[in-house]
């Protein structure tokens, strides 16, 4: 079976991979604060502030906003669809980086890769800009690369204007890379004293940008994001947090190290600048307070590069060992499902076989396979099986909960069970909660004489259910507190 899995195409895997990222971000729905907070945010340009107004993810946000208010559109996933642009502008990056850097490297195994990872697809269900700001973090560095390579002055435009992109957005983690680069380019004596003087030149004018916009930040009374964590606890939080957000592509990276720096596979300045922003990148990411996702993001991007060019012709037999961390994804989804629970008797029968399955799922994978590959070849049985994995858990979710969605039961039970239209329905709530907020909110504030008013109340499973003949009791899902939740209803 090991040997039919190698024989996939990386580009039908990559497909795959894409095609599951569109399908998640538009089933999986809506429902935390921070949801809450973002759409508040787009849909009140008037109370926003210096840093709000400059914020190019926020004006992209306000765009779609009028595209969907002036096709009549309420769907709240067309804002999405900027993950999607994002996304795609972030495979072109890393495809002209590899194409500078790297040119007889295969595209396709890296791309593929890095698709198939655990951040990328939390950071699509995000309205926030994540991939936004990793990518332009991205892009700074392939113009600080290749204006290090090109003397044009185009090269350093753009690398100015997107360093004007990022402080924008308020990131200050491309100072690390750009200031990271530019020492060690200039530790090379062997350049010429222009270069020097235009290497010097551009970090200056990117330094003073820096202040100026935290000047503008003092000014305006805003918060400045760049501080510093030292807790023990949030330091080890960051640290498991990284490993499962970069499975399965994290448990090679031991490895690449090894026959990097010991076996000396494919050395050269190059990688060695690439793991050096590695380290960086992570310890940015365990210290720094402020935008981590999108710091790995980052991290992602380079660490797959630099471990499929160290690996790319590399034949392990104890490589074997290293993929046995991808057992602990279908731990973690197994996790996440139970939480959901208020005790582990409370699961249904039905969804121990969907643990059974993703169990076996996790199985399907290169270190039980008693033959040689390299690691080009191998990895494609660990992205298909994490692939077909995700596909699963994704249609378990969506089947088994679809009807249990807390916006989905309550509209239903006004339907059915209440013989209320919705459009004629107000409805009043003993508790500000996120989904009644975003998909309940012309519901909320009626501006007509409705000809139903719906009471609703909410309490936890471990709370005694309201017990009022005239009333109905619900089970539904809250994404917000990641459990189920009681949810009683009243018509006066």
């Amino acid at each position: 079976m090991f040997r039919i899995l190698t024989k996939i195409p990386y580009f039908f895997l990559l497909a795959w991979g894409v095609i599951l990222l569109f399908l998640t971000a538009f089933f999986f729905p809506f429902g935390t604060e921070s949801d809450v907070q973002f759409f508040n945010l787009i849909a009140n340009q008037g109370l926003w502030s210096f840093r709000n107004t400059i914020n190019v993810h926020n004006i992209f946000s306000f765009f779609i906003n009028l595209v969907l208010d002036s096709y009549e559109i309420r769907s709240l996933y067309g804002y999405r669809f900027l993950n999607l642009i994002y996304f795609s502008l972030l495979i072109f990056t890393l495809y002209k980086i590899i194409k500078l850097q790297f040119y007889d490297l295969k595209i396709f195994p890296v791309l593929t890769a890095i698709t198939c990872t655990g951040i990328i697809f939390i950071s699509f269900l995000s309205l926030h800009g994540i991939l936004l700001i990793g990518l332009i973090s991205l892009i700074i560095f392939y113009f600080q690369i290749k204006f290090f390579i090109e003397d044009k002055t185009y090269n350093s435009f753009f690398l100015g204007l997107f360093c004007i992109f990022a402080l924008s957005l308020a990131n200050y983690f491309f100072l690390l890379i750009v200031t990271t680069l530019s020492i060690l380019k200039l530790l090379d004596w062997k350049i010429e004293k222009n270069k020097r003087f235009a290497i010097l030149s551009n970090l200056s004018f990117i330094y003073i940008l820096a202040i100026i916009f935290v000047i503008l930040d003092h000014i305006y009374g805003e918060q400045i994001l760049f501080k510093i964590n030292l807790s023990l606890s949030e330091i080890l939080k960051r640290t498991y947090l990284v490993i499962g957000l970069l499975l399965p592509i994290i448990g090679i990276l031991i490895i690449s190290f090894y026959f990097n720096l010991l076996k000396k596979i494919n050395w050269n300045k190059d990688l060695f600048l690439y793991l050096l922003l590695i380290v960086i990148s992570f310890v940015a990411f365990i210290f720094f307070n402020n935008q981590i996702f999108s710091i790995i993001i980052f991290i992602l991007s380079i660490l797959t590069i630099y471990i499929f060019r160290t690996l790319e012709f590399v034949e392990l037999k104890w490589l074997r060992l290293f993929y046995l961390s991808f057992l602990l994804l279908p731990a973690f989804v197994i996790y996440c499902d139970t939480s959901i629970y208020p005790n582990i008797e409370a699961v249904p029968k039905l969804n121990y076989i969907f643990y059974a399955l993703i169990v076996i799922i996790g199985f399907i994978n290169p270190a039980f396979s008693l033959q040689s590959q390299l690691f080009v070849e191998s990895y494609k049985t660990i992205i298909f099986s994490f692939l077909l994995l995700l596909s699963i858990s994704l249609s378990f979710f969506v089947i088994n909960y679809q009807n249990q969605f807390l916006h989905i039961g309550i509209s239903e039970t006004i339907a059915n069970e209440l013989s209320c239209d919705l459009k004629k329905t107000q409805i009043t709530s003993n508790d500000e909660n996120p989904a009644i907020t975003l998909y309940f909110s012309q519901n909320l504030n009626t501006t007509y004489f409705p000809d139903c008013e719906i009471e609703l109340s909410f309490n936890s499973l471990n709370e005694v259910p309201i017990d009022n003949p005239s009333s109905i009791n619900k089970t539904l899902l809250d994404l917000n507190e990641k459990s189920f939740i009681n949810v009683n209803f009243i018509k006066k």
